[in-house]
């Protein structure tokens, strides 16, 4: 046995190498106390930096605010906003809370380590933009749609919908193939190709796509629609335009995911996607044989409307049967031959001089809508993960996007609600 020497307290201290170490010293077990957790937490700082700066960068391009812009409005210079981005420096808690009321944001989604970027696709009349807040809400809407089904149990209960994915190298006939879809579609959710969809909004609830309305000044923005493997296929309808157009927008947007799932590889909004965008017409042919079906309606103008003298009142008649604007009408009756083009020509300059400027003739009423709301599976989990306590108030109000006041009315409704049911 080998013995050693050392001192404490100035006095001599015997003992053995080979088996008791020396309380003289701290013990060495492969890493030191002071400097490993020093070097932790600069590791961890090191990440959390990351992370944040990453995500600061991905919600200001989604926002569409350039780097330069971003960093003016909250009072910082170019350099020192790429520093943070690239996770080089720290941003403190304040400037954070401005950025994330400018980019419409929790504070809490800055901290998240692995956010699936939803893939943005979208539509208007013309080269224009949904506006960054809006983008962001739908987002949340789709996160938040998602954590109510975690919360309340019953996550990835419903299947997304099928992809009948479109390759232009292997379909040469895109609007055929659009068609052809739109009828399998039909088949597989049990409409059949005769009766007209009667409520369109519930259908789509209760398949599990997620459908997000909200206002927007610009008429011309139509919707947008997003899918990921988590989130599944969302949709934003603009409830501006008439509810005709909701309808068939709904419909449009819906094609998106079935038949262009591949895509959707961008957080950005495919903004370029004009009318006449291949993927676009084939979401509008796809929409038009889905809300129409071409067996549906020869029944239907055969039935109703027969050979005489086409009029303007058979035109209303069946854009109610069908659930569609008088414009979707006279296009379906004109793709079948069952008018003729100046009969088409003819009823859509009548229909012209007598509709409103953005308005549809004989509208819709709203009781579809309403329908809809009251078994919307989005309220229904929202009240249940409030009523059964799931969430607090606070997380209740986040997950609406609404305040808490707001949400304590909510609960308390849906309580009364309940006491009289």
């Amino acid at each position: 046995m080998v013995s050693s020497m050392c001192f404490r307290n100035g006095q001599k201290a015997h003992h053995s190498s080979t088996r008791t170490p020396c309380p003289c010293k701290p013990l060495l077990t492969g890493f030191t106390t002071g400097e490993t957790i020093m070097s932790r937490n600069l590791d961890r700082e090191a990440r959390l930096k990351q992370i944040i700066g990453r995500n600061l960068k991905d919600f200001r391009e989604l926002a569409g605010f350039s780097q330069e812009d971003f960093a003016e409005k909250i009072g910082l210079s170019r350099a020192t906003l790429s520093a943070i981005e690239n996770g080089h420096s720290s941003i403190d808690s304040a400037m954070l809370v401005v950025a994330a009321r400018l980019l419409g944001r929790q504070v809490s989604e800055f901290f998240e380590e692995t956010p699936e970027k939803l893939k943005l696709l979208y539509r208007a009349a013309t080269d224009v933009s949904a506006p960054p807040e809006v983008r962001s809400r739908f987002e949340r809407f789709c996160k938040a749609y998602r954590e109510l089904e975690e919360i309340v149990g019953v996550a990835d209960n419903l299947l997304p919908p099928p992809e009948y994915s479109f390759s232009p190298d292997v379909q040469s006939k895109p609007l055929q193939f659009a068609a052809q879809v739109a009828a399998s579609e039909r088949d597989r959710l049990g409409l059949g190709r005769l009766d007209p969809i009667e409520n369109l909004f519930q259908l789509m609830d209760e398949k599990g796509l997620r459908v997000f309305r909200v206002d927007l000044d610009n008429l011309d923005v139509y919707g947008l629609s997003a899918f990921s493997r988590r989130y599944g296929a969302c949709i934003l309808l603009n409830s501006s335009n008439t509810l005709e157009r909701q309808i068939f927008s709904l419909a449009h947007e819906y094609a998106h995911p079935l038949m262009h799932r591949a895509f959707y590889k961008s957080p950005e909004p495919m903004s370029t996607l004009e009318g006449d965008h291949e993927l676009e017409l084939m979401a509008d042919t796809f929409a038009a044989n889905f809300l129409v079906p071409e067996t549906g309606l020869r029944e239907a103008f055969q039935r109703d409307v027969g050979d005489k003298l086409l009029a303007l009142e058979d035109i209303i008649f069946l854009k109610h049967y069908f659930r569609v604007s008088a414009e979707v009408m006279i296009r379906r009756l004109r793709e079948l031959d069952l008018i003729s083009k100046l009969e088409a020509d003819s009823l859509q300059q009548e229909l012209d001089r007598r509709r409103e400027p953005n308005k549809e003739i004989a509208p819709l009423s709203d009781d579809l809508i309403k329908e809809w709301q009251q078994t919307s599976r989005f309220e229904h989990l929202a009240k249940k993960a409030a009523l059964t306590e799931a969430v607090s108030l606070g997380k209740l109000a986040q997950l609406l996007g609404i305040s808490v006041v707001e949400a304590k009315k909510k609960t308390q409704a849906w309580r009364r609600e309940m006491a009289l049911a």
